[in-house]
């Protein structure tokens, strides 16, 4: 390894280890990532520049502008005649209320390609509907959460509409002609994994989640931290508070199609929700979550410097010669899921797969074995990332409304990844043989 390498995996441990023990150091997680970020730009693992840019990321611009327009949405009677109305429905049973929203999360899934903008739409209701049932949010949070990132972009519709195109692209790219995915392709390879992450979530991961928040929630509802009830909005404004929440979740959907990013749709939602009134200028601002985006950021920080320094191209190598001369098909899928949903848990999704994607290719070439199973894993196993804080802006989100803290994480997510690992390689490998 390289003096590059070995820092960048010094700092990388020092930020999981601050991120696990924060309590007994008492130092918040947030003041963790950005002493990483600080060790990044000394050390010259990042550029200055490159990591102050982080701080203008859309990602993080999505978060901020997000919150401000669910805020806007909480100030209405929406929220709460949704929550009133679940709960009816419901018959006050938590189960069947949490099973309810996991099928609309898993469906949104399917349609907005960001598992982070599918969250910010659905906590204040799951969060309105437990406030309603005298029921912590810490019990519903992580489960949501694993439904709209296990589940993102399965069926052929939205983004999983195109994934077939870019893999056979890289194909291609490699001399690969004989062989070709489908539309359905991926479609199949992940359908049984979509089935049993949503009925895991409702029936065992409500159960397993914390009665009780580790640490304090991070929540857009003033009257759940504590604060005072705020007077209901005058007609005009709930009407523009409704709308703008309406229009901005349109736009997350369709920002493919009428080509504007989200991270534009959520910041114009946030400004209409100021300049109409519906929130003063304090309340947008004190609705930001600035642990989550700090850690967000710091997780890109790190992300990048594991890709520049070679860190992650290092993994990738042991990985290539640790498959080595095997035949058999569900030892070399499991090795390519499960050391790149390792490393998804650490780095950004598409530059763990941007690392894989070559390895894979030329291993199964090397191997003479197809390699659409293998490369379907792969697909599968960097987006599906949700045990650390820096697996993808969703969970710092996550993390703050559910009240959890990096042991809450594990605890509740070692379950689900070894299910889901299990699951993918053993459907996959056996729609796909290898040989």
């Amino acid at each position: 390894m390289t003096p590059e390498m070995i820092k960048c995996l010094a700092i990388f441990v020092a930020m999981v280890l601050g991120y696990v023990f924060y309590d007994k150091l008492k130092i918040s997680m947030g003041t963790t990532a950005m002493a990483a970020l600080l060790l990044c730009v000394f050390t010259g693992l990042v550029p200055a520049k490159t990591a102050l840019g982080y701080f203008a990321n859309k990602n993080v611009i999505l978060i901020l502008g997000m919150f401000v327009v669910v805020t806007g949405f909480n100030r209405t009677q929406a929220v709460r005649k949704m929550s009133h109305l679940v709960t009816k429905v419901s018959g006050g049973s938590f189960k069947k209320m949490f099973a309810g929203y996991a099928l609309i999360g898993c469906l949104l899934s399917q349609f907005i390609p960001s598992p982070m903008s599918v969250y910010a739409v659905m906590f204040p209701l799951v969060m309105a509907s437990c406030e309603d049932m005298g029921v912590s949010p810490s019990k519903a949070m992580f489960p949501l959460a694993l439904i709209v990132i296990g589940t993102c972009g399965t069926l052929p519709l939205g983004a999983g509409a195109v994934t077939f195109a870019q893999y056979n692209g890289y194909l291609e790219a490699f001399g690969i002609t004989d062989i070709s995915f489908t539309m359905m392709d991926f479609f199949y390879g992940r359908i049984i994994t979509l089935v049993v992450v949503v009925i895991y979530a409702i029936f065992v991961g409500t159960k397993i989640s914390p009665e009780q928040p580790p640490v304090a929630i991070t929540t857009t509802n003033a009257k759940a931290r504590g604060g005072k009830e705020i007077a209901p909005l005058d007609p005009v404004r709930e009407v523009i508070g409704y709308s703008v929440f309406i229009l901005t979740v349109i736009g997350l959907v369709a920002e493919g199609k009428i080509g504007i990013p989200g991270w534009q749709v959520t910041l114009t939602g946030a400004v209409l929700m100021v300049i109409s009134g519906v929130l003063t200028p304090k309340e947008a601002t004190d609705s930001f979550p600035f642990r989550i985006v700090l850690m967000i950021i710091g997780a890109l920080v790190m992300g990048s410097a594991m890709s520049e320094c070679g860190l992650g191209d290092k993994i990738g190598e042991l990985v290539a010669a640790v498959v080595g001369e095997t035949r058999n098909g569900y030892i070399i899928g499991a090795l390519f899921f499960v050391v790149p949903f390792i490393m998804t848990q650490f780095m950004n999704n598409q530059s763990c797969q941007a690392i894989f994607l070559p390895i894979v290719i030329l291993s199964c070439q090397a191997l003479g074995c197809d390699p659409r199973g293998p490369l379907i894993l792969l697909s599968a196993a960097c987006l599906t990332a949700f045990l650390t804080p820096m697996a993808t802006g969703t969970i710092p989100m996550v993390m703050g409304t559910g009240g959890y803290d990096q042991a809450s994480l594990i605890k509740q997510g070692w379950l689900p990844s070894l299910i889901i690992t299990v699951v993918s390689v053993l459907s996959v490998m056996t729609l796909y043989p290898a040989f």
